[in-house]
């Protein structure tokens, strides 16, 4: 039998058959670079702004993660390059890397940024700070805001009027704080969301009050120090927007029966603290050629004799600012330094009362009626001038006898500048500074830093470190705390971690000793803590709570 055979058209018999990586290949390719050439247009224009220059500046806390991420890039390539893969695994890797990416964007959103410039992520459909707070008020809406009885606002010996306390220095005496809470666990008195800011909270009697957003809205808010009832809120028509988060930044000042806030635009307003009514209002960066800093106004306003002070840096001759307690009537205005994100402390050095200013030139000194006395010149990353830690005051100078040691003070900042011991001297109306010494081993970048028994504790890029006050030589380094803050209250840190815990730390020299530590706030959190007493109120931008902690 003779098999028959079809014969095959050539053009037949050139076809391929059908291939579906081929195709994907082909459909896949345009996509991924048209999607490369997007990522490389936004990235270019990224760099021609501010938002670049502020990431380059902050990177010096992010050294190890940096590094982390180029060895991994690294190991991935040398990888790639050992299996030497064929281009159809290629492209499907590639096609991989984008769908992964889209799948991504449409799960995660950015939400921030930690004090170490690391992103901060979160769900797409969970609810903004903003969102929690809008449901709150509607909630609360219902409910009639009590009235203010006189004996809510009567002072205690143990108050805690401002920003970092009554001295402005963050250290506590009137109390000792028991260190077991285990066994006897802090005392939750209320939480609840409050609107957006980095303003802490000013603790006088059983009220507290602080700055914060509410939509379109500035708030200085007064509430019940023991149930978080709201007493009352002075709104003014103004937003200070910020990739770290809106809202205000500066801690009221309550003093003498009224509330001195200073808002993220530059807003200083007076109101009753009773009722919360405007009494007067000055706006300081309204005027032609001046602006506002990138973060923010933050200084707290200062109380001096019949004096409120601010340091907006208001252009010429507006470094600092002094205004009648009384009227909001403009008293002096003094310097032409720029300003910076650390607020005004009054001093008395080498027996001369005076404001220190840690402004962004450095540590500028005014006489209290408004007269420039020295400058250490300190300036954190040029432009950006970001000196934001408190200076800490070691020795006054008050006896006359001792004037040839001279005042001596420490700043700190980060971005590699570290931490300065500078001694003051006054000989004849000649005021000097130099530097005792320089260290590199405490870098404040956010966090403010105490002094106790010839030795400062303070968060170094995050983690927490005891220097020798002598000579600026570190004794211990460990505990990892972020960008967060810390009241020295007695012999023990209280300090309020990035991630929203309370830690309980002995300020000791000997080795890093952490005592009791619990959960307090949700999620970033760079405000300051209150105590007032054993009761501490707290907040971070989106919740505020108050807690009981217990005595010795």
């Amino acid at each position: 039998m003779t098999d028959h055979v079809q014969a095959i058209p050539d053009s037949e018999s050139k076809r391929q058959p059908f291939s579906v990586l081929r195709t994907l290949k082909v459909i896949m390719l345009p996509i991924a670079l048209g999607f490369l050439l997007s990522f490389f247009v936004v990235i270019g224009q990224w760099f021609q702004g501010d938002s670049a220059k502020y990431f380059l500046l902050a990177l010096d806390g992010m050294r190890m993660q940096i590094v982390i991420a180029f060895a991994a890039f690294a190991i991935a390539g040398v990888t790639v390059w050992m299996l030497r893969p064929s281009r159809r695994m290629v492209m499907i890797g590639l096609a991989l890397v984008v769908c992964l990416g889209g799948i991504l964007s449409c799960l995660v959103r950015l939400d921030g940024f930690n004090g170490d410039r690391t992103p901060r992520l979160a769900w797409r459909w969970s609810l903004p700070a903003e969102s929690k707070v809008k449901s709150y008020l509607i909630s609360k809406k219902a409910s009639s805001i009590p009235r203010i009885s006189p004996e809510l606002s009567l002072t205690t010996p143990t108050d805690f009027p401002g920003f970092m306390g009554q001295a402005r220095n963050a250290v506590l005496n009137s109390i000792s704080l028991g260190d077991n809470w285990e066994q006897a666990p802090p005392k939750l008195l209320w939480k609840h969301p409050v609107g957006l800011g980095w303003s802490s909270f000013a603790l006088v009697g059983e009220l507290a009050v602080g700055l914060e957003q509410r939509d379109q809205e500035e708030c200085v808010v007064c509430y019940h120090a023991t149930t978080g009832e709201e007493l009352w809120c002075h709104r003014e028509v103004e937003r200070f927007t910020s990739e770290h988060g809106d809202g205000p930044r500066s801690t009221p000042t309550i003093h003498h029966g009224r509330v001195y806030s200073m808002g993220g635009c530059g807003r200083l307003t007076c109101v009753d603290l009773m009722t919360g009514e405007l009494i007067w209002k000055q706006t300081l960066l309204d005027g032609p050629g001046l602006s506002n800093l990138y973060f923010g106004t933050t200084s707290s306003p200062l109380i001096v004799d019949d004096l409120v002070i601010v340091t907006p840096g208001a252009g010429a001759g507006g470094s600092a600012v002094a205004f009648s307690t009384e009227t909001g009537e403009e008293r002096w205005r003094c310097g032409d330094d720029h300003a910076s994100y650390a607020s005004p402390i009054a001093s008395r050095l080498c027996q001369v009362p005076q404001i220190l200013s840690f402004n962004g030139a450095g540590l500028r000194s005014y006489s209290i009626d408004g007269k420039s006395l020295f400058l250490h010149p300190w300036v954190t990353q040029g432009d950006s001038r970001v000196n934001v830690a408190q200076p800490v005051i070691v020795d006054q100078c008050d006896d006359p006898s001792s004037v040839d040691q001279g005042a001596r003070v420490l700043i700190s900042s980060g971005y590699d500048m570290g931490t300065a011991l500078l001694k003051i001297t006054n000989e004849g109306g000649v005021w000097a500074t130099e530097e005792i010494w320089r260290s590199s081993h405490l870098k404040s970048k956010l966090s403010n830093f105490v002094v106790l028994d010839q030795h400062l504790y303070g968060l170094d890029n995050g983690l927490l470190t005891c220097l020798r006050l002598e000579d600026g030589k570190r004794v211990w380094k460990k505990g990892r705390y972020g960008h967060g803050q810390m009241l020295l209250v007695r012999d023990k840190l209280l300090i309020q971690a990035e991630t929203g815990e309370i830690v309980l730390v002995a300020a000791t020299p000997e080795s890093h000793r952490e005592l009791s530590r619990f959960t307090a706030l949700s999620g970033k959190t760079w405000n300051h803590p209150s105590l007032a007493g054993n009761r501490l109120v707290i907040r971070n931008d989106c919740e505020a709570a108050a807690y009981e902690l217990p005595s010795e």
